[in-house]
């Protein structure tokens, strides 16, 4: 059997900041802060080694309130870690847990059992609210989901005595805003890689990629920008190390996100 031959608890601890690899009960009650592990997860069976198994934890979860200015786009941003590969999807709306628990993904995942990944997800709102409404950042990979919640409260002066606001996406056009990125990608050499690259943006924006030494990634046999926006890597190698920068633009502005993929040597046992 294959196992990777570097102790990926260190690795995680060195590239995503502090992370106990020792067996701890999650809860399921957010804080007023929001920084706590608000995972829910079945019993765990004995593992003989780090990470044998699959696991989920916030690295940034989104702020508890947000007050909405008149007129601006607002973004809620949820971070975090996981293998296999997470999925993150966002709830408009109050849901009971029994509810999230049971939910499932409307996002495609690809079946990748050694990849580490710490992922980004943004929820853009390019609308007046005429109430308050929460937004629950859900991510969730086999038996472990996390969730965490913000309530956005519309600015009062908009909404006005009758309490009557038309929720209609604000007009003119929206600069890109990239939604959904990955900040680290692990995976074993000779892995497929896929590195995504989501935007919200109106007009449609033009996406590109800069490879790990700062040049555009042209379409090759091993190097592949997708019409989604997103990057595939056939074969991972250990050259391929590094950061790899998407950028959207359009006419009504840019942005730019960048992922660190790094190649994990294996070995026989």
């Amino acid at each position: 059997m294959q196992k990777m031959n570097l102790n990926l608890c260190t690795i995680v601890l060195l590239l995503f900041g502090s992370l106990s690899c020792a067996h701890s009960r999650a809860i399921d009650v957010v804080d007023e802060s929001n920084d706590v592990d608000n995972s829910i997860e079945a019993e765990e069976k004995p593992r003989s080694r780090p990470f044998e198994s699959d696991w989920l934890k916030f690295t940034k979860t989104p702020p508890v309130k947000v007050l909405q200015t008149p007129g601006a786009t607002i973004e809620i941003a949820c971070e975090m870690m996981g293998s296999p590969l997470p999925t993150v999807q966002w709830v408009v709306g109050h849901m009971p847990l029994s509810e999230i628990e049971s939910m499932e993904s409307n996002v495609l995942s690809e079946n990748a059992p050694s990849t580490i990944v710490r992922v980004r997800s943004v929820h853009v709102i390019d609308h007046m609210l005429s109430e308050p409404r929460t937004y629950t950042c859900v991510g969730r990979t086999g038996s472990k989901t996390v969730y965490a919640s913000t309530v956005v409260y519309p600015s009062q002066s908009d909404i006005g005595d009758l309490g009557l606001v038309r929720e209609k996406p604000y007009p003119g056009p929206q600069k890109p805003r990239i939604v959904y990125t990955e900040k680290t990608h692990l995976d074993l050499i000779g892995s497929n890689v896929l590195l995504p690259c989501k935007v919200h943006a109106r007009p449609r924006a033009e996406i590109t990629w800069l490879n790990n030494d700062g040049k555009v990634i042209d379409q090759s046999q091993r190097f592949k920008v997708l019409p989604t926006g997103d990057l595939f890597i056939s074969e991972l190698k250990w050259n391929d190390m590094g950061n790899y920068k998407c950028t959207a633009r359009s006419s009504a502005g840019r942005d730019s996100a960048e992922t660190f993929v790094y190649p994990v040597l294996k070995e026989e046992d």
